[in-house]
């Protein structure tokens, strides 16, 4: 019997749809999506363009707003 590995990846839990998926990042990051700037949304539906595991989508959402400078968003 030929022996194939386990691919846990397969069991990692997906959002069923983007707006499941950007409801879960707005109430991870306290702020509702229309009220963010529209280059913040354009990255939130490039990631979610590219895949809807839960752990990478919250983890990259996670990592883009955590590392921006205070201000960053904000013309000055």
């Amino acid at each position: 019997m030929p022996h194939q590995p386990f691919d846990a990846r397969k069991f990692e839990y997906h959002f069923p749809t983007v707006i499941a998926a950007k409801l879960a990042i707005a109430d991870d990051l306290a702020i509702p999506l229309a009220r963010m700037p529209d280059e913040d949304r354009a990255f939130i539906d490039s990631i979610l363009a590219e895949t809807l595991n839960r752990n990478e989508v919250l983890a990259r959402i996670r990592d883009y707003f955590r590392n921006r400078q205070p201000g960053e968003d904000h013309a000055g």
